[in-house]
């Protein structure tokens, strides 16, 4: 590692008066969700309140009324109805906890120690930052995502594939994977639409970003904090139907941001204030 990445990474200590809400969706996949919570209560280092946000019918009611006997932190929202889109489960995720910030953990991802420190800290330092992405790899170890961009009228993971050493830096960039990022409260809580796309097919998290950016808020991506992500592990899906969702949601994002001359897109009526 360059000296200079070291001597940035030793300057950031963990800050043990902050603490942080943690949002974890979970639907099924109940060995997943053991593997994720583990890895949580293993790895983080600044004190978390765990929001539980749950519509399974597996054993991860039974595995959540067992774990509040054990750890005092954790909120359990269970709905016997399936959630309809990601935003639902961020909207009631928000609702628990005290901090100023939530992370957004699926129960897909294992993260890495102190995961959130470096993340946590520079948000502090710049309170125009709305989010913040972390590093997502592949569970063989290469990088999943490192920020997201638009390559025409694709949206795509930035370091995909690359060695999952690579880009330990932080940079601005056009949106970021809510599978595995840092909210600041106060930019996300009114401004997460529900319903506007097909639950759970995709291009929800690009859009969430380019609404905070519309808003002023600026989305960064930071490479100090790390979790292995299990793609579409809980509710993702190789079917036709799925493909044709996906289509329709590429459609209704490329209209609603008035998406122009294949490469970039255009802000709708930049709104002042957060």
């Amino acid at each position: 590692m360059p000296v200079g990445q070291v001597e940035v990474a030793n300057l950031i200590k963990p800050d043990l008066k902050q603490s942080i809400d943690i949002i974890l969706p979970t639907h099924n996949h109940f060995e997943l969700t053991v593997k994720c919570v583990n890895a949580l209560y293993e790895n983080t280092t600044i004190p978390f309140h765990l929001n539980v946000v749950d519509d399974s019918t597996d054993l991860t009611q039974t595995y959540f009324d067992w774990l509040k006997k054990e750890h005092q932190n954790i909120t359990y929202i269970h709905s016997d109805e399936p959630y309809k889109c990601g935003n639902q489960l961020f909207n009631i995720g928000l609702q628990h906890g005290n901090s100023e910030f939530a992370a957004t953990v699926m129960n897909s991802i294992t993260v890495e120690p102190e995961w959130e420190v470096a993340a946590l800290d520079l948000m502090k330092r710049n309170p125009d930052w709305g989010v913040v992405g972390l590093k997502c790899l592949y569970p063989w170890g290469l990088i999943e995502s490192a920020g997201i961009a638009m390559a025409g009228k694709t949206p795509i993971d930035l370091g995909r594939n690359l060695p999952g050493h690579r880009l330990t830096g932080v940079y601005e960039c056009m949106a970021v994977q809510w599978a595995f990022a840092i909210l600041r409260k106060k930019a996300v809580i009114g401004n997460l639409e529900e319903n506007v796309y097909n639950g759970f097919k995709g291009w929800d998290d690009i859009d969430n970003c380019l609404v905070l950016k519309n808003k002023e808020w600026k989305v960064f991506y930071c490479g100090l904090g790390v979790g292995y992500h299990e793609p579409r592990a809980t509710r993702g899906s190789n079917a036709e139907e799925s493909h044709i969702l996906n289509r329709q949601n590429a459609e209704r994002f490329y209209k609603r941001w008035g998406f122009s001359d294949g490469n970039r897109v255009e802000r709708r009526g930049k709104q002042k204030g957060k």
